[in-house]
């Protein structure tokens, strides 16, 4: 009996081995050197007050303020920049939310802006316990200095999956926009297939690895990466199945650098409300700039749906785009 288990152990202990010794290595070079991700400049916006706050570590991260429109306040939200980007990134996102009585605070996360830099720590496109920590913190500033206990948040590209993961640890959280998500788990599959054969010989091999096999290689990845780096990335696929907030999920059916089908993927995750409008000719975060008005309605609607408490209102509505004109908008 004791023969057999070894042969039975020997015939898997070895293959994995191989495999370790082979794909390893690559997968850890290219889960470090991802494209570069560029991200729009926009100046200041001279309207708001300026904040300071502290993530759990210590870091002193920066924010403005920046007060709605209107008479009455439907609801707070918290705009989370792309990665290489900084606070101003919201400048495009966060107009008609303010003209529609949103209050909306945007901050810089660590090692972007005038937030602190970690000298050890290198961003990366995968989010990590410091993006999660610097989100947690900005929507404990905010629920602290104007006294609520409901936030909405509106995320892009990292920012955006950064704001996921902190979603299911802080209840203030009641409703998520994420434009752009990036999920970890099946972007490392996605590169590996795709780049994988640019760096070893074994491409064969490598197609007839399931996708398992690969996850399980991109988690050592993210390990031994974390460790060098002196950061922890998220599990984004196990996160998303944690989430209990109502999402809608924005990304562009041109997005090269994403797929759709890796947020396809990631959506049938969220056991929550969760909405997925993919935008046709969009790239990557570039929703916003192909179809503003309709962008905003989405946005507008979704956050009154889950965020505006029943109140009435105080000032008329600035009207968007009506529901016919968004409909010929997005058939174009």
């Amino acid at each position: 009996m004791l023969p057999i288990i070894l042969v039975i152990l020997l015939f898997f202990l070895i293959p994995s081995v191989i495999l370790w010794i082979i794909f390893v290595p690559i997968t850890i070079r290219i889960f470090a050197e991802t494209p570069w991700l560029p991200a729009l400049w926009h100046g200041p916006m001279g309207d708001g007050e300026e904040a300071v706050f502290f993530g759990r570590d210590g870091s002193r991260l920066e924010g403005t303020y920046l007060r709605r429109e209107t008479g009455y306040r439907h609801g707070v939200l918290v705009y989370c920049h792309e990665l290489n980007g900084d606070r101003w990134n919201a400048s495009p996102y966060i107009g008609d939310l303010r003209k529609n009585g949103y209050d909306v605070f945007t901050f810089d996360f660590r090692n972007h802006g005038g937030s602190d830099c970690i000298a050890a720590y290198e961003p990366l496109p995968w989010v990590t316990r410091h993006e999660v920590d610097d989100v947690l913190a900005a929507v404990a500033y905010v629920c602290a200095r104007e006294g609520i206990d409901r936030v909405g948040v509106l995320g892009v590209s990292k920012g955006g999956t950064a704001a996921l993961a902190a979603a299911t640890e802080d209840g203030r959280i009641r409703a998520l926009i994420l434009d752009g998500v990036i999920p970890t788990e099946q972007m490392q599959v996605h590169f590996t297939r795709r780049f994988m054969p640019i760096y070893v010989k074994y491409s064969d091999l490598l197609r007839r690895l399931p996708d398992c096999s690969l996850g399980m290689l991109g988690t050592w990845a993210k390990f031994i990466l974390g460790f060098r780096r002196k950061c922890r990335f998220v599990n984004v696929q196990q996160t998303a199945a944690r989430l209990r907030v109502p999402v809608l999920f924005i990304h562009g059916m041109a997005d090269s650098y994403v797929p759709v089908a890796t947020v396809e993927s990631l959506c049938r995750k969220v056991k929550s409300d969760a909405e997925l409008w993919v935008v046709p000719k969009a790239k990557h975060n570039g929703a916003i700039h192909l179809f503003p008005k309709p962008y905003s309605f989405r946005a507008l609607a979704f956050f009154d749906k889950h965020l505006r408490p029943p109140q009435p209102l105080t000032a008329a509505p600035f009207m968007l785009i009506s529901p016919e004109e968004t409909a010929a908008v997005e058939t174009t």
